[in-house]
């Protein structure tokens, strides 16, 4: 890594009556502090474009009952920490409303930010953890007019020819106050590193190149929005070269180096917005394509579904402006980069969830899968199935116009009496329990009642759903179990009441059913029902019989398959047993949850839909 040359920090420290503000620390903001009776305080910011980000340290506050205001920001409930790495939110009661903050500490000395900081040398912490993975490398693709390195992460395989590979381009940072951005951004890195069958599918066949600050001198002094000259480095992208922040020059040089290769696929820039929701910012068609502005929502359609923070009623639109980077590569390169901003909130979602760092990594991990299905991998483990893996018989229209589809077209049939058929159908896929979801366009004149039929083996459920909504969004159908290798077949007739789309599928392995050694030796030990009600809210019954006395595990999972609670860990008798789930406890969102039930010999599971 280059020198980074030595820089001095201007940052106020005031001391009234033994209570001393100090920001005197890497990314430290803070401007001015007043007060009359050194218990009220008014602080102000250093502002750039706005003074939104603070970040300071208070000594001598221990028992003591302080009420601050930060005049200059738009803070809601921000985060302290007495040890500056582990940050909490304060609660209602503590920060009654925007830019107040009011409690009696605990320990003499806290620190206080507008969200959970995160500096230039705790990336660098990071950086070190994650290149011990021989997966990732980094390179320093210039230095700042301070000597900070604007640093590139490559994460691939590196066995595999990158000639072959769809490069994906992720950056964060650029306005440095955005720390949200950051925790989705390790998110990502976490799961592209994950050991894990798909992944390294994934890996093999795309390169992704992840910048992690593209303004390191705006984070660590501690702007805003700007860098450490006040230039907004978002909103620099179309200017002359004299104009040109460095910044800028050295993202331009390295994206125009990629791009004479093999044309970057995906374009990400990762943001944080004080709006009380995540967003993309789509552009309209006036500004771009109908094909472009197609494309955009079929990636967002794909982050949004299976993501409970995260919602289709919370995109943003915009006219495609030359000044920022998705202007500039419009302008380059056309249709042939989906780009787009994405912007996570600092407080809530638009589900009510409040942010977190945890919940921040889990939009991370989608955004992994979500570019995976837009560019189309499909592995044995995660299998998506498209018009291109069908077999069509009868008279089906296709179509490729609206905004709910999938890839580049679906199809529809009239009503009628099944002649019209379609089946989808995997390669051979080995043992295990697989869930089973359906993509669709939706429309008031599509059938309420359409069908899919699965065949899986000797597993083979029929499953009705309404296609009048649910659209553009991965729709759970049906659980299934492959006792023995085999494909499986999906088919749509026109028997409805109603037109039936087809469009796509996805199939997700959840696990082993019986483990090799025990399968053929092993009696079935236990019959897993259905939920009963499903959809529920907020409770309902799990229901299975045990063959003979044994222990079980019955555990509740989320749709990315975080464990939500233990319901039953214990030894149980045979005969049928029944356990109520009460997602009322659990503040769960409306979506699709898992429900395994596990023994020495077989696990199996099963989905249901929670729906408020």
């Amino acid at each position: 890594m280059h020198k980074i040359f030595r820089v001095f920090f201007l940052f106020t420290s005031l001391v009234y009556a033994q209570i001393k503000f100090d920001a005197d620390f890497e990314s430290g903001n803070l401007q001015s502090v007043s007060t009359t009776d050194s218990i009220n305080y008014t602080l102000t910011t250093v502002p750039d474009i706005g003074g939104r980000w603070f970040y300071f340290k208070i000594t001598g506050v221990k028992n003591r009952f302080i009420k601050v205001n930060i005049s200059n920001s738009d803070v809601n409930r921000a985060m302290y920490s007495y040890d500056d790495e582990n940050f909490i939110r304060f609660t209602e009661e503590e920060s009654p409303q925007r830019n107040i903050f009011q409690k009696t500490f605990q320990l003499d000395t806290v620190f206080v930010a507008y969200y959970t900081p995160y500096s230039f040398s705790h990336l660098q912490q990071r950086l070190n953890y994650w290149l011990a993975n021989p997966l990732a490398t980094l390179d320093t693709l210039g230095l700042t007019d301070h000597g900070l390195p604007i640093q590139e992460m490559v994460i691939t395989d590196p066995f595999t020819p990158d000639s072959i590979k769809k490069h994906i381009w992720i950056h964060a940072r650029t306005h440095p106050g955005e720390t949200p951005s950051s925790f989705q951004l390790e998110g990502i890195i976490e799961k592209l590193l994950s050991d894990d069958d798909v992944i390294g599918f994934y890996r093999q066949n795309l390169i992704f190149h992840i910048i992690p600050f593209t303004n390191p001198e705006g984070v660590f002094f501690g702007r805003s929005r700007t860098n450490f000259f006040g230039v907004d480095v978002e909103a620099n992208w179309d200017k002359s070269e004299t104009e040109t922040s460095t910044e800028v020059k050295i993202l331009k040089q390295r994206m125009l180096e990629i791009n004479s290769k093999k044309i970057l696929s995906v374009f990400l820039n990762l943001h944080s917005q004080v709006s009380s929701f995540a967003t993309f910012w789509i552009h309209v068609p006036s500004s771009t394509s109908e094909y472009f502005y197609r494309r955009e929502f079929q990636f967002a359609n794909l982050q949004t579904s299976d993501n409970k923070y995260f919602s289709q009623t919370d995109y943003s639109f915009s006219t495609l402006k030359s000044k920022f980077p998705e202007g500039w590569l419009w302008n380059n390169y056309g249709d042939e980069v989906m780009a787009l901003t994405y912007e996570t909130p600092y407080d809530q979602y638009s589900s009510g969830d409040w942010v977190t760092e945890e919940n921040l990594k889990q939009i991370g991990w989608r955004t992994v899968y979500a570019i995976a299905e837009y560019t189309e991998l499909s592995h044995p483990k995660y299998v998506l199935l498209d018009n291109k893996n069908a077999s069509v018989l009868g008279a089906w229209n296709v179509g490729n116009t609206g905004l709910e589809f999938y890839s580049d077209n679906f199809y529809t049939a009239q009503p009628g009496n099944g002649e019209s058929k379609i089946i989808y159908t995997t390669d051979v896929l080995e043992p295990g329990n697989y869930d089973i979801y359906g993509w669709w366009p939706s429309d008031p004149s599509f059938a309420a009642n359409t069908t899919f039929r699965i065949n899986a083996g000797n597993d083979n459920p029929v499953i009705q759903k309404t296609q009048q909504t649910n659209g553009a969004q991965w729709n759970y159908l049906t659980n299934v179990n492959l006792i023995s290798a085999s494909q499986i077949n999906i088919s749509i007739d026109n028997n409805a009441l109603g037109i039936v789309a087809a469009d796509a599928f996805r199939i997700i392995y959840r696990g082993r059913v019986t483990s090799v050694e025990n399968k053929n030796i092993q009696p079935a030990d236990f019959v897993l029902y259905p939920n009963f009600p499903n959809p529920f809210n907020p409770s309902t019954t799990i229901r299975f019989t045990l063959k003979e006395r044994q222990k079980v595990s019955l555990r509740i999972f989320d749709p990315l398959g975080k464990l939500i609670t233990v319901l039953l860990d214990e030894e149980l008798g045979s005969g049928t047993h029944q356990v109520i789930f009460d997602a009322g406890k659990f503040n769960l969102s409306s979506g699709v949850y898992y429900f395994s039930l596990s023994t020495p010999f077989k696990t199996e599971a099963k989905g249901m839909i929670l729906l408020k």
